[in-house]
């Protein structure tokens, strides 16, 4: 968990340089945007967690879950990411 959480900012150091790249204008507004939309998950997952182990009473569900969406979320990121200027 401490590797990929630590190999995790190489992810991040491209995220946040990414919306300079899209626009330099308006990188302020989206990143937050996206932070807004990155905010949502978190609160909905603890309501998830609790149910699923309240269900179940076990972490292994909670985990795997959490392991799927962010395998998701890299191959989206890198199948559609793109540092290329959209807003000038």
């Amino acid at each position: 968990m401490c590797r990929v959480l630590g190999l995790d900012v190489f992810a991040l150091s491209g995220f946040a340089v990414n919306h300079l790249d899209i626009g330099p204008r308006y990188a302020g507004i989206l990143l937050g945007l996206s932070n807004t939309a990155g905010t949502i998950p978190g609160i909905i997952g603890v309501t998830l967690t609790g149910y699923i182990l309240d269900a179940t009473g076990s972490w292994s569900l909670v985990f795997l879950i959490a392991s799927g969406l962010y395998v998701f979320g890299a191959v989206v990121w890198l199948l559609f990411a793109t540092g290329e200027q959209v807003f000038e």
